[in-house]
């Protein structure tokens, strides 16, 4: 991920704690997959949420979002596909580049845009239907499977993608509520991965999950990004974050105040008060 301002000026770093296991270093592709510039929100007219955020995200690539509370990086993430403009009296100004689309400026189907920057959110939210049903009524919607034997193919690799075809290929007809959380996670993600996103944006996916939950969870992150997605996760967690991710970016009062590879974003902040969140002087 590349921040188009210049950086700050250099700031004492902190050491990363001892518990935080920082990711090792991956190879990801310089082809960019989706780019924000100079992207703020509003909301009635003159309450301004975002600041001018400009950042640069990769295929193949994890970025982490990071930050406190009402931060800013949530409503940020839901700029990527224009979930912000479902809130009443709010605006998008700025652009984002998406395959040589602005999106926020240009007139688009925001079905499309939602189909191909993907979403999974903070709580799970699996249809009232059999496992196999909730990946196949995403596909039956948007005309994507020829036949039944096709529908069965695409379930299946959408299964597997999202790590979880082993735990339910015998029990498809089951209700998706008889899943645990954890699954119940994975199965949204399957559902979204049906679609071919090339990128996929999650929301604290692991919030409402167990340890053993989440750890399936950011497996199943790291492989989807391994097939050339990119994925960008909003994360309290600044563990989940040092373990998961190849970038990180840090959001503060609505500004993103410093990115970079998440190694030295952990072990060499430059920003003072980045420093002060990743050691626990506020969160």
């Amino acid at each position: 991920m590349e921040q188009t301002k210049v950086n700050a000026p250099d700031a004492p770093s902190a050491p990363v704690s001892s518990h935080t296991q920082v990711a090792a270093a991956r190879a990801v592709s310089k082809e960019v997959a989706i780019r924000s510039n100079g992207t703020g929100v509003f909301y009635n007219t003159d309450q301004q949420a975002l600041h001018d955020v400009s950042l640069t995200f990769h295929k193949g690539e994890v970025a982490a979002l990071i930050g406190p509370s009402g931060c800013g990086k949530s409503t940020f993430l839901r700029c990527l596909n224009l979930m912000n403009l479902e809130i009443p009296h709010c605006r998008i100004v700025g652009s984002i580049d998406y395959h040589g689309v602005d999106i926020v400026n240009e007139k688009i189907n925001l079905f499309d845009v939602r189909t191909s920057i993907g979403m999974v959110f903070q709580q799970p939210n699996p249809f009232r239907k059999s496992i196999y049903d909730n990946v196949a009524l995403a596909l039956t919607r948007h005309g994507m499977a020829a036949n039944s034997t096709n529908l069965d193919d695409q379930v299946e690799e959408a299964l597997r993608a999202a790590v979880l075809w082993d735990e339910v290929k015998d029990d498809l007809k089951k209700s998706a509520w008889a899943l645990s959380g954890g699954q119940q996670q994975r199965l949204c993600i399957a559902r979204t991965l049906a679609l071919h996103p090339d990128v996929l944006l999650m929301d604290e996916p692991c919030s409402a999950l167990d340890p053993i939950a989440t750890r399936a969870i950011e497996d199943t992150a790291r492989r989807i990004a391994d097939t050339g997605i990119c994925v960008i996760i909003v994360t309290h967690n600044m563990q989940q974050a040092a373990r998961v991710s190849d970038t990180t970016s840090f959001f503060y009062l609505g500004e993103m105040v410093e990115t970079g590879p998440t190694e030295r974003i952990f072990t060499a902040p430059e920003d003072e008060r980045l420093q002060a969140y990743i050691s626990g002087q506020f969160g």
